[in-house]
């Protein structure tokens, strides 16, 4: 889709985009009831009690919460709060305070409306958070579209802004509202250019801050040191195989069980389009030096959770690496992580 009106002002006019999000979505849900009901529909996926909305504030004050959307039903009561976010991190309130400012005397949510590319490091963070203050998630469920846990009455749940605003625009092409449909179809542009981020203005003091290029060179030094561990214990060796960079890769080949080629390494563009982790393990299955030439290509994505399926035809593996912990142990831990990765290969595809 080529970017909109909406996508090429908004960023030359404001700081940030997601105020303007928060607007457009609240604009867009006020001027259709069926619309509206639509959304209701998306965050009833998770299996909370049909309601029909009411009244849809915007960054209301609910104590020490001001959600973004604040949506409630026809009785006056709050059903959900929705927050929209690009890449924005989490504040300190999320997701506790919000989650303990629902209401518990009937099924209510707290909605994350992120770009596709983070809801498996923003879920994986909301979980530590509850974790973190003893709130118990249950019955949690993960689908292409909508993941969800339960904590009691409360719901909280993360999708992408991909599949909310393809199914407001199905639901007022539905009912012939046209005008709102190219609006959101504008909205579209907004999010397709802050999802892609081809260019985030410098904030800050990110140009002086030596701890980012601290931390980017600490990411590309893991590889040398993960890969001879690997070697020591027998599991890669790099014979013939030197390091490999590119524009956004820092890395080098091994092979693992003297029999799968890899590559390893530092991959901005992957950390940035999945957002899991910054080091990968990349497989080409189309050439032979991957030992899976011929082989099912679901075999091997099924291999392994998180599998990525790259535009070039190469699987990425995601390596994530440990927090909170000592260099040493984060390293073991990506050991383990590439050991099993290897082990999985070679149960999948054992010696001819």
């Amino acid at each position: 889709m080529s970017a909109s009106l909406l996508a090429h002002l908004i960023p030359r006019i404001a700081a940030k985009a997601e105020p303007a999000a928060t607007e457009a979505l609240a604009y867009v849900l006020r001027a259709s009831l069926d619309v509206a009901r639509e959304f209701v529909n998306i965050v009833g996926l998770t299996g909370i009690n049909p309601f029909t909305p009411g009244h849809i504030g915007t960054e209301e004050q609910h104590g020490d919460s001001k959600p973004d959307l604040t949506i409630y039903d026809t009785d006056g009561a709050v059903r959900v709060f929705v927050e929209n976010k690009f890449w924005a991190g989490l504040t300190d309130a999320q997701p506790v305070t919000y989650l303990e400012k629902l209401p518990d005397n009937t099924t209510s949510i707290l909605l994350f409306v992120v770009p596709h590319q983070r809801i498996f490091s923003v879920w994986s963070e909301l979980k530590k958070r509850c974790g973190h203050r003893k709130i118990d998630l249950s019955g949690g469920e993960t689908t292409k579209d909508i993941t969800w846990a339960r904590a009691g009455k409360r719901t909280i749940a993360i999708t992408s802004w991909n599949y909310v605003l393809k199914r407001l625009r199905q639901a007022a092409n539905a009912v012939g509202n046209e005008t709102l449909e190219q609006d959101i179809v504008q909205f579209r542009g907004l999010t397709d250019q802050m999802n892609t981020a081809e260019f985030l203005p410098l904030q800050g003091d990110e140009v002086t801050d030596v701890n980012v290029a601290r931390r980017l060179i600490n990411y590309s030094d893991l590889i040398e040191e993960i890969t001879e561990r690997l070697k020591a214990k027998g599991i890669a060796d790099t014979k013939r195989l030197l390091p490999t960079h590119g524009w956004y890769t820092a890395g080098r080949y091994l092979r693992v069980h003297a029999k799968f080629g890899l590559w390893m390494g530092v991959h901005l563009q992957a950390w940035r389009d999945y957002g899991i982790t910054p080091v990968w393990l990349e497989v080409y299955p189309s050439s032979s030096f991957s030992g899976v030439s011929g082989k099912p290509l679901q075999k091997i994505k099924n291999m392994v959770e998180d599998v990525q399926e790259s535009d070039n035809g190469s699987l990425r593996i995601p390596i994530l690496l440990a927090t909170g912990v000592e260099r040493d142990k984060l390293i073991e831990d990506a050991v383990n992580q590439v050991r099993s990765i290897a082990d999985r290969f070679l149960q999948a595809f054992p010696a001819e």
